[in-house]
């Protein structure tokens, strides 16, 4: 299971706040078209972004993923001829079945001033060189601090013992068995913030000669239900161009435990309108059962030649155990427009001589777009720019904004689909006096059929359901997890994103629900269970559970806040112009910087409150790491990497005691447990429900609080189990994801 299909609510509000724009289709369609261009593809190196700031963080991802995953095999090259193509070694991908490999002997890292860069494979292609390499440990305060700035852009290259330099997915000498890995400096980081001219030596050797490869099979077309024509590639018949969409299978790998299966969605609409995907791929069993589904890390779907007409290509890979054939691949789609106007709509208000950020116009004023009316609602200031929330009625789905006569320097937006959006613009400096806003190239939606195909193998295998030593809950066992008993009782403190962004209070069922803290969705409660903190505007929010009374340390706010066990002191992330962990007493004062990245998540501290424990994103592709800083001297060490934890947000846990550290997952959906000296972590939780969002130790560190995200409660379910009998139970009176759990 991936994050990519199931994102909590709380995630997609954090979007939101940060204004992140969608990828709009032209931008995709000028994109596909340059690329169309080029004239040999590369391939994709797994470059981490680690450390830039989130929301353009997130942007740059974004348009790299798009960017990246074409240079793979070509804009030309889509899912078709797999005849001629591919066979698939797990943790390489697709290669030619005919092809030789080298591969690199032992992964090579290199630590400068705090800062690790690892080489953690190499395969030596033929006709191209894979390199997987990763960074860690870089400040925030290295990349820009305007995302209109932009920091090193040198591309890394591989120097041969002949002094020659190559691009890193260039296709090295068959007579080339060492290389030098070259990064003249870390990607987007400003002059003289981190070390620069890195060397790693690289040493090759052949593959093994009885390295399976995979062969990966053809799939033939097959008729489509609901309307639309299935086919492999794109094939121009008077059927298929009558359609507007259709969804295909085009090739199989079948692999130990299950099945890779590999395909696109074709967009056949007219010129000027494209095809929007609405919601994640749904796979349905015969029986109408829901298949979870996960994505290859491996293998890279290329993008489609109808990128600009929204059609791309996906491969998932699914279980075969227990499933009952044909399944049914769909997507919910609609067809997006653009409108024809003859006037943008206008509108004209004065913020006056000195806005604020934080200032808000109520406005409800409709505007007329070429006979489409909109409702522009409300107009927020920010520190350098302005966010427009936006009702786009019954016919519309979208509408750009622009100030008349002022350049704005980025923009962005969020919403839910077919509902109200923001949208927002950021300038050099924010305008002030009278404005007027124009509205133009408004766009509509056609709603259309679910697009689906089915697909069976041609033999079905049988498959043995694996359940490792130690897991105490599975896809199977989790549906019989029995209620809480009635004798057993305590309190759970959730954060929520409806009806707002809170943390709750209530008793293990539920009842005697309270908001402790409106706007807010992080949050730690005391080891006696007394008092809450959590990031507010101008500082920490210190809350009495019991009586509900407030206070507030002024001066640093942030996230991932944990109190130390005595009491005393309060740790966080910074969330402000400072980066990295700040520990604050409990009666405020000055704050102390622990570490200065940015993109910590604190785990948790030892039982005397002497050491903090806090994960960073790994230079390899194994897992988050894991250190621990002594808050008296400020010293901080690397304990070990929590393996197959998840890459996008672990959500570390360290048990009161101090001997174990529960984290999420690689699937997201996992959970695991692992002995604080470093041994081999346990599979407690095998992908139970969709995705794991809340992991919290009961104060006497024998219980585990988890939230978990399910098809019915999508803002998370909680229960409680012990690891060392897997004795479970739910709280089925609880939404929210977890942050804190007392047994009484």
């Amino acid at each position: 299971m991936n994050e990519w299909l199931v994102t909590s609510e709380f995630e997609e509000q954090i979007k939101m706040a940060f204004n992140i724009p969608d990828v709009r289709p032209e931008f995709v369609e000028k994109l596909g078209r340059e690329l169309q261009k080029k004239e040999k593809a590369e391939n994709l190196s797994h470059r981490r972004l680690f450390g830039l700031r989130p929301a353009w963080a997130i942007i740059i991802m974004v348009f790299a993923l798009v960017f990246l995953t074409t240079l793979i095999i070509g804009p030309q090259q889509v899912y078709a001829g797999f005849k001629k193509l591919l066979g698939y070694i797990p943790g390489v991908g697709l290669v030619e079945q005919e092809t030789s490999i080298r591969m690199l002997q032992e992964p090579v890292r290199q630590t400068r001033e705090g800062i690790t860069v690892a080489v953690n494979q190499a395969f030596l292609l033929e006709d191209e060189t894979r390199i997987d390499y990763g960074v860690s440990g870089v400040p925030l305060s290295a990349y820009p601090e305007r995302e209109v700035v932009t920091g090193c852009i040198e591309p890394p290259y591989l120097q041969l013992p002949d002094g020659t330099q190559m691009d890193i997915n260039a296709p090295v000498p068959d007579n080339i068995y060492e290389a030098v890995f070259v990064l003249p400096c870390i990607f987007n980081t400003l002059p003289d913030t981190t070390p620069t001219g890195w060397q790693l030596p690289l040493i090759f050797v052949d593959a093994p000669e009885d390295i399976e490869i995979l062969p990966v099979q053809e799939v033939s077309p097959s008729p489509g239900e609901s309307g639309f024509e299935v086919l492999p590639t794109y094939v121009e018949t008077q059927d298929a161009a009558a359609a507007q969409a259709y969804i295909s299978v085009d090739g199989v790998i079948e692999i130990e435990d299950g099945y890779i299966l590999m395909g696109s969605v074709r967009s056949l609409t007219p010129e000027g309108s494209w095809l929007q995907i609405i919601g994640p791929m749904v796979i349905r069993d015969a029986a109408g059962d829901t298949i979870q589904y996960g994505f290859p890390e491996d293998i890279h779907p290329p993008m489609n030649i109808d990128i600009g007409r929204g059609g791309y290509n996906w491969a998932v890979q699914i279980d075969g155990a227990g499933l009952a054939f044909p399944i049914t691949i769909s997507f919910n789609a609609v067809v997006i427009s653009g409108v024809e106007i003859d006037e943008p709509g206008r509108f004209v208000f004065d913020v006056g001589s000195e806005p604020q950020p934080g200032q808000v116009w109520e406005l409800n004023q409709d505007i007329d777009i070429g006979g489409y009316v909109i409702t522009l609602l409300a107009v927020s200031a920010m520190e350098d720019g302005y966010s427009f929330s936006i009702d786009p009625g019954t016919e519309l789905v979208d509408v750009n904004i622009s100030i008349e006569g002022v350049q704005a320097l980025a923009g962005g937006g969020g919403g839910s689909w077919g509902d109200e959006f923001t949208r927002s613009m950021i300038f050099s400096e924010l305008p002030a006096g009278e404005l007027t806003l124009v509205f133009d190239n408004p766009v509509r939606a056609e709603p259309l059929e679910s697009l689906q195909t089915e697909w069976q193998p041609e033999v079905i295998r049988e498959f043995e359901t694996k359940h490792p030593e130690g897991v105490c809950l599975d896809r199977s066992t989790y549906p019989s997890i029995p209620d809480h008993p009635a004798g057993l009782s305590g309190m759970v403190v959730v954060a929520q994103v409806e009806p707002q962004m809170q943390l709750v209070y209530s008793m293990l069922d539920g009842t005697g629900s309270r908001i402790l803290a409106a706007g807010s969705v992080h949050g730690s409660v005391s080891m006696d269970g007394e008092m809450l903190v959590y990031g507010k505007e101008g500082g920490l929010g210190l809350v009495n559970i019991e009586t509900g009374v407030e206070e507030t340390i002024i001066g640093y706010s942030g996230i991932s806040q944990h109190w130390s066990p005595d009491g005393n002191r309060i740790a966080f992330v910074s969330a402000g112009t400072a980066y990295g962990i700040f520990m604050i007493g409990r009666e405020g004062g000055d704050p102390v910087q622990l570490s200065n990245l940015g993109y910590e998540s604190i785990a948790g501290w030892s039982p005397d409150s002497t050491r903090l424990y806090y994960t960073i994103p790994g230079s390899s592709n194994e897992g988050f790491e894991l250190w621990e800083v002594n808050v008296g001297s400020g010293e901080a060490s690397f304990l070990f990497v929590i393996e197959n934890s998840s890459l996008k947000a672990p959500y570390p846990a360290v048990s009161p005691d101090g001997s174990r550290i529960a984290y999420r997952g690689r699937d997201n959906s996992s959970l695991y447990i692992k002995n604080m000296d470093g041994s081999e972590a346990r599979l407690l939780l095998d992908d139970p429900t969709l995705a794991v969002s809340g992991i919290a130790w009961e104060r006497e560190g024998y219980l585990l609080g988890i939230s978990l995200i399910t098809g019915v409660n999508h803002e998370g379910e909680v229960i409680l189990l012990s690891p060392e009998s897997c004795e479970t139970y739910r709280f089925r009176g609880v939404r929210g994801e977890l942050r804190a759990i007392w047994i009484e």
